[in-house]
């Protein structure tokens, strides 16, 4: 029917239905307003969401899991929206495969085990520095592999200094030089102070699917197949937004003085200059210097994504004997593996398990990066890979499709030059918020903001509500792109939509077992 349409009028437009556009959906929606959802794809979820192979649930991005778990901003926004949901948490701090063996640690002591007493005592150290000494600013913005040289001896410690590369490489697609102090400190923070991660039940399509059905329930537009070509605005406002369906080819006129968009800042400002970004564009962009390619913006220039690699194995017989992630100290490449079939059997055929191992990409040699994976494999399993295992997917993540569109530490803030253009996602985390948690936190920032704006306050919780304008000397102001992280902090306030983290007494759990609902007992499946 909307098809027939060539104009429309919404409250607002969300450009990108990853989940910071869903999410932004389901929350303009419960405030009242009109809202179309633009999606180039035939589906909603982006890099969170999973599709049907070969019995298998293989997630389009995220490894089914949720860095906070059922205790996280996550979690807390789908409890805000009513959308069903069950996250099942981790039951241990992790397993670390060192020395050829698996070495489970329940909680944060259970490292011992493999780093013995000479670098515990130097764990112990870093942990006191890191949580209980402040941090001196000349050390916050070191490089945190800079910083673990200055406090330990990085030679004589080499599983201790794999444990913190390995999880960084997990987590935040990162090296160490690659991440800051402060950055790393205070995601370590909010990770031990919010609890275990978790599971989605279901898998991340599960939970997309709710998210999508909500959003049909409560009358929003959901344009799939179809292309944002053009973001409008005059006098530095938003006007509206230029689409065409894929299908028909048909073009549509969305009127509106709101638009989120959830496709990253450079495809966002692409837009204000009506134009698209391609992949080949960005990765030819990545394989040349500032000097090799002049006709760049400063902003594309300085761009650095989070790049990784992702394996999914089907198993005939379990290898991970717990429901967190097996951090890999003594692998070339794959930096951990999770096998979320332990929470939910269901993602894989019965009486077979679903592996998912991650790695950062450390090369443009695809091919080279895949067969070291290969090899990481066979050599944490031996015969048993080979006899039990076989894989199923080999996926990359960059350009276009990259873990995150910025580094961790690096996001932008949510505001733009447009009046009524905000950014969610995966590029405008908060400071310490990261994956799926840094996108959802970054849609109740926005969420903040926007009361802010409809309060007439003359300062909203990210700053002032009047945004920078577009450079009036007819060149394209590309400076918002450009500017310091976004080191907005959650603030107390009854009627805010973004909160501080637990409190700090909680990271105390961890010493002895991840906290969560591991161990609470699931009545019954949420998804048939």
């Amino acid at each position: 029917m909307f098809r027939e349409m060539q104009e429309a009028h919404y409250d607002a437009v969300v450009i990108g239905a990853g989940l910071g556009g869903l999410l932004s959906a389901a929350q303009l929606l419960q405030r009242g307003k009109s809202v179309a959802l633009l999606e180039r794809l035939d589906h909603c979820g982006g890099r969170f969401t999973a599709k049907t192979f070969k019995g298998v649930q293989v997630s389009t991005g995220a490894v089914h899991m949720v860095p906070f778990g059922s205790s996280g901003v996550l979690a807390r926004t789908l409890r805000r929206l009513q959308i069903p949901h069950r996250l099942l948490d981790a039951d241990v701090f992790g397993s670390f495969h060192v020395h050829g063996r698996q070495v489970r640690a329940r909680g944060l002591l259970g490292v011992y085990r493999f780093l013995g007493p000479r670098q515990f005592f130097w764990f112990l150290r870093l942990g006191y520095l890191m949580f209980f000494r402040p941090l001196p600013a000349e050390e916050g913005a070191l490089p945190f592999s800079a910083w673990l040289a200055r406090h330990i001896d990085v030679r004589h410690n080499r599983e201790l200094v794999a444990f913190f590369e390995r999880i960084a490489r997990f987590a935040l697609s990162l090296e160490l030089d690659q991440v800051s102090t402060a950055e790393v400190i205070a995601t370590t923070k909010n990770m031990f102070r919010y609890g275990a991660p978790g599971i989605v039940e279901g898998g991340c399509g599960a939970l997309v699917t709710e998210l999508e059905r909500r959003l049909r329930e409560r009358g929003a537009t959901l344009l799939l197949s179809h292309e944002a070509l053009q973001i409008l605005h005059t006098d530095g406002q938003v006007r509206g937004v230029r689409a065409r369906d894929k299908t028909t080819g048909n073009e549509l006129l969305l009127r509106t003085s709101l638009v989120v968009s959830d496709i990253g800042p450079r495809a966002t400002n692409a837009l204000i200059e009506n134009r698209q970004v391609r992949q080949a564009e960005i990765l030819k962009q990545q394989r040349q210097t500032p000097q090799m390619a002049p006709t760049a913006t400063e902003a594309e220039r300085i761009y650095r994504e989070a790049v990784g690699l992702k394996v999914h194995v089907l198993s005939d017989v379990s290898l991970i004997p717990h429901r967190g992630i097996m951090y890999c100290l003594d692998t070339q490449r794959i930096a951990g593996i999770v096998q979320p079939t332990n929470c939910d059997p269901r993602l894989a055929p019965p009486g077979k398990h679903l592996l998912i191992t991650h790695q950062v990409l450390q090369s443009d040699n695809i091919e080279e990066e895949k067969a070291l994976a290969i090899a990481d494999l066979r050599q944490l399993f031996g015969e048993t890979f080979e006899r039990h295992c076989r894989i199923l997917t080999m996926s990359v993540y960059r350009g276009e499709w990259p873990v995150n569109r910025l580094t961790q530490g690096s996001d932008l803030s949510p505001v733009t030059p447009l009046q009524g253009l905000f950014l969610v996602g995966d590029a405008v985390k908060p400071s310490g918020y990261l994956m799926v948690e840094g996108v959802a936190q970054s849609v109740n920032h926005v969420l903040d903001l926007l009361d802010a704006i409809e309060r007439g306050e003359a300062a909203g919780p990210l700053g002032s509500p009047r945004l920078p304008q577009p450079s009036t000397s007819g060149t394209r102001d590309q400076s918002w792109l450009d500017r310091p992280p976004f080191r907005a902090r959650p603030r107390r306030s009854r009627s805010g939509y973004v909160e501080r983290p637990p409190s700090r007494l909680n990271a105390l759990r961890w010493l002895w077992t991840a906290p969560g609902n591991a161990r609470k007992q699931v009545r019954r499946p949420l998804y048939p």
